[in-house]
């Protein structure tokens, strides 16, 4: 039973809301028209911002243990591609790269116009009427603002950010202003639209440009595992940022053919030198061997040695490879130790692989430090890192370089051995043979190196004319079809929401603001009390009626007061009821009620006293307009004044007796617990059919309590829209604590046409014009 009381509590708290929200009705309909008129003005002109995006497709190489163990990747304990990716993300989004495509297309310079009504400023994104072309660094120093305006397309007038004129020029004239040095170009089919309407040039500096369009630049990857980068910007030039995003790709793509390129030409730098020194070297040989042969008259090799020579000369092609592999060990440790952190010549072929894979290493971490140095300073973690990794590289390429150096020379140590096998067989070949033999070894030895070099050196030149970029273009850029900003739907279920929340926040603001009482439902439930009646609003309220004949709504519910309290009174005995009136505080119309209810059962044909016992402040005279002096205070002080001595007959009513306060005592408490207030009730029951007692104010003074025990019924008075809500627990607690035998509501001042959820269907005003409500009433 009790889940039941508090789901129908709920229920009817959940069902007072929708009352009282369809109650505004009007209010609601008011703010939905506001709500998407507005909206409808917000989207017909505010500037529309568009996504405009591309993708591109960065290549990642993996080296040698990676590539083989790249499916390990995704355990995390190997460096993966991801991670290079982030990298290629970061200088994407770099100062250096970003500056120079502002540069490369002005994106510094702003054109603006303002709208017709509003004078909001509008950038022009499309159909430029004319296009402004700064000379100088100048441009990027400073932040400045001007007007251009166009009186047609070979003149216009050039004033400042205040409006003020500055002067007029031709289309064309270099200018030198405070605003820096510039040419003005009309575009003529974009220009008549412009004619006369000044256009805000805006000169930002480069430093804030960059910020401007780094802030707007996301770049992100959809996939983990997939190298294709997304590139976008929000901006409300579409045209503009596709140009953008197209020159940004293009930089960080000639960037990467830059560093490619560098280590090409780096060792096509170090071939072309060593080419030089070693065709000076043949130069002497040759001239070396002229002159041997000439001061020896020697000229051929004898044909008798054909077979011992084939079997050396194959010995000694071997002993000139191996001295070709010396040879290039010896220079690449030589360029280690005098270029340090240099690109290595990375196509020299070395016979043997672990040197070669170590060289294009170490030339990969050279290239990486590089390209992040370019976009951070020598402090970054990252730098620090690289540095020592690769330093790591040169030690293990140096320590792998000696190693081959000593096999070199062991297998070149052999190799003579077996040629000094061959010189014993050849005891009868002149001296001066080998002697020319060694020579001609000399000259072949350098002439296979100059032309493997040459060779080298023309693989480097093709290398370098066809360099690959990094990045591939997988979508260029281009527009969302929709804008981002605003969006129809969003700004429209927006209006909605705003035209159902802000009434609903405003009603609730006044709810809570507001603590007087307005409705009899919530009224109940914080006040269980039996209702007496209601007395709806009147602009006669407070005076006492004519109850005769009226027919008006104040008349007809005193009678049904009369009705109520016989229905209330059923259970007391005595014959002569006892009524007391009161309320929480001045004002609620307790005399008013009083007086009117007095009345109204005097012209039931029952016998009616009305007692004016609030001694403090007495209404009831001038109600009913009686001018007595002698009254209660003065019966209770003087005990030779007898009851009719203080009883005054209402003209035109034979069956009310008024019993006024008389005159105002310095303690009015102390009088009402006098014997002789007993003693007076006791003879008015006698006499009346009904008591009607007007009595203080319960939370001001305590003499309401001292009658009590003289009350049938307490009809205790509460005022719409002037109680105060919060002082309802004293009513509360006055039933709780049984202070008086028996307790009812009586409602004054009920506004029918503007309380919700009354439940009193017709009203007492049932047959009678309703008066229409205001829109924005409240109540």
């Amino acid at each position: 039973m009790e889940h039941e009381d508090i789901d129908n509590q709920e229920h009817s708290i959940i069902k007072d809301l929708l009352e009282k929200y369809v109650y505004h009705w009007k209010l609601f309909l008011a703010f939905f028209l506001l709500s998407f008129l507005l909206a409808f003005f917000y989207l017909r002109y505010t500037q529309k911002t568009y996504n405009v995006s591309a993708s591109i497709l960065i290549r990642v190489e993996k080296d040698g243990i990676f590539s083989e163990l790249s499916a390990l990747e995704d355990l995390s304990i190997f460096k993966n591609a991801n991670q290079e990716v982030e990298n290629e993300i970061e200088i994407l989004r770099s100062r250096p790269l970003i500056e120079n495509v502002v540069k490369e297309l002005k994106l510094n310079v702003s054109y603006f116009t303002k709208t017709k009504y509003t004078k909001r400023f509008v950038e022009i994104t499309e159909g430029l009427p004319l296009e402004i072309a700064f000379f100088g660094p100048s441009q990027y120093q400073k932040n400045e603002n001007f007007i251009v305006k166009l009186n047609s397309a070979q003149e216009y007038e050039l004033y400042d950010n205040d409006g003020s004129f500055l002067s007029k020029h031709q289309v064309r004239d270099t200018l030198e202003t405070r605003y820096g040095n510039f040419k003005v170009t009309v575009k003529d089919a974009q220009a008549k639209a412009y004619l006369n309407t000044p256009i805000y040039v805006r000169l930002t500096s480069l430093p804030a440009a960059v910020e401007r369009y780094k802030s707007q630049l996301n770049i992100g990857i959809n996939d983990p595992k997939s190298t294709v980068v997304i590139l976008s910007v929000k901006t409300k030039a579409r045209e503009r940022a596709k140009l953008f995003l197209n020159a940004l790709i293009s930089e960080y793509n000639q960037n990467i053919v830059d560093d490619k390129n560098e280590i090409i030409q780096n060792t096509s730098d170090f071939i072309k030198e060593r080419l030089d020194i070693i065709n000076q070297e043949l130069v002497g040989l040759e001239g070396n061997l002229q002159s041997f042969k000439i001061d020896n008259n020697l000229t051929d090799i004898e044909t008798e040695a054909a077979l011992m020579l084939k079997s050396e000369s194959e010995n000694e092609r071997t002993m000139i490879d191996n001295s070709v592999q010396q040879e290039l060990v010896k220079l690449v440790l030589d360029f280690l130790d005098s270029k340090k952190g240099d690109l290595l010549p990375a196509t020299l072929g070395f016979d043997d692989n672990v040197v070669a894979n170590l060289i294009v290493k170490y030339n990969d971490i050279v290239v990486e430090r590089n390209r992040i140095a370019k976009s951070s300073s020598e402090k970054n973690p990252i730098i620090i890192a690289l540095d020592e990794k690769l330093k790591v590289q040169e030690q293990s390429l140096k320590q792998s370089l000696h190693n081959l150096q000593i096999t070199l020379r062991s297998q070149y140590a052999g190799l003579q051995r077996i040629d000094g096998g061959f010189d014993l067989k050849k005891g009868e070949i002149p001296g001066k043979e080998r002697k020319l033999r060694d020579i001609e070894r000399q000259q072949q030895i350098k002439e296979t190196l100059f032309l493997y070099l040459l060779q080298k050196s023309e693989e480097a030149s093709i290398s370098l004319a066809a360099t690959a970029t990094n990045a591939k273009i997988v979508e260029r850029p281009f527009t969302s079809s929709t804008p981002v900003n605003p969006k129809k739907n969003k700004t429209y279920i927006s209006a909605f929401l705003a035209g159902i929340l802000i009434p609903v926040l405003l009603l609730l603001i006044k709810d809570t603001l507001d603590t007087k009482v307005h409705d009899l439902k919530n009224l109940r439930r914080v006040l269980p009390l039996p209702l007496l009646g209601d007395i709806p609003s009147s602009k006669q309220l407070g005076k006492v009626q004519d109850l005769g004949e009226d027919r008006s709504d104040v008349a007809e519910s005193f009678r049904l007061l009369d009705i109520n309290l016989n229905f209330l009174l059923t259970n007391i005995e005595n014959e002569s009821k006892t009524i007391l009136i009161t309320s929480t505080r001045k004002g609620e119309g307790k005399s008013f009620v009083a007086s009117n209810l007095a009345i109204t059962l005097a012209r039931s044909e029952k016998k009616v006293a009305l007692l004016e016992m609030d001694l403090r402040s007495p209404m009831i005279r001038s109600h009913l307009g009686i001018r007595a002096k002698t009254g209660l205070t003065n019966y209770i002080k003087d005990t030779d004044l007898q009851l009719s001595d203080i009883t005054t007959r209402m003209k035109g009513l034979n069956n009310l007796d008024v019993i006024t306060s008389g005159t105002t005592p310095p303690n009015p408490a102390e009088l009402l617990k006098s014997n002789r207030v007993k003693n007076l009730f006791i003879k008015l029951k006698e006499q009346y059919d009904y008591i009607i007692i007007d009595t203080p104010p319960v939370s001001l003074v305590a003499d309401t309590l001292l009658l009590s025990q003289y009350a049938d019924l307490c009809a205790y008075v509460i005022r719409f829209n002037y109680s105060d809500k919060r002082m309802l627990d004293i009513p509360k607690t006055l039933h709780q604590e049984k202070r008086f035998s028996s307790m009812a509501l009586l409602v004054n001042d009920v506004d029918y046409k503007k309380t919700y959820g009354y439940g009193y269907g017709y009203g007492y005003g049932y047959g009678t014009k309703q008066k229409k409500k205001s829109l924005f009433s409240w109540n």
